[in-house]
């Protein structure tokens, strides 16, 4: 909050204006005696902190986001569904109890899902594109007999 320094005389310019009377800026005082102008109506005495327990993080959020994210860098994909039902778990007990952590569990979800779905894409088509090689392997060998 900005307050504004009044001059000491009726000096109607220096008022008007918002400078002081000596020159500069409203709440500069280029005096070295301050007490001449009275004590601060706007003090009110000491500043008191309290302070309020902050709420905790949910756990499941914390262990379902790691878990996604191993799941989604190693490919192991039960990891993966692990972090997706903890993701599950945790959006579900921090509406009920009002914990912190649902950016958290957010997180567990979208990449669990999205890490999932590409390993089991991926290992899908690297099976599939095995077993049409042995295949073609086979007819290859088949043929020439």
């Amino acid at each position: 909050m900005y307050t504004r320094q009044l001059p000491a005389r009726g000096d109607s310019a220096a008022s008007s204006s918002g400078y002081s009377a000596q020159g500069g800026y409203p709440g500069y005082s280029a005096h070295s005696n301050l007490a001449a102008y009275g004590p601060n109506p706007g003090f009110a005495g000491p500043v008191t902190y309290i302070y309020q327990p902050i709420v905790p993080t949910n756990t499941a959020a914390i262990v379902g986001m790691v878990l996604s994210l191993f799941g989604a860098m190693t490919s192991i994909v039960p990891v993966g569904i692990a972090g997706i039902v903890l993701g599950h778990i945790a959006r579900k007990q921090i509406r009920q109890r009002g914990e912190r952590g649902d950016a958290m569990a957010l997180t567990a979800l979208w990449v669990g899902y999205l890490g999932t779905a590409f390993w089991v894409i991926f290992w899908g088509l690297y099976i599939g594109v095995i077993v049409l090689a042995i295949m073609a392997g086979i007819a290859a060998e088949a043929t020439t007999y």
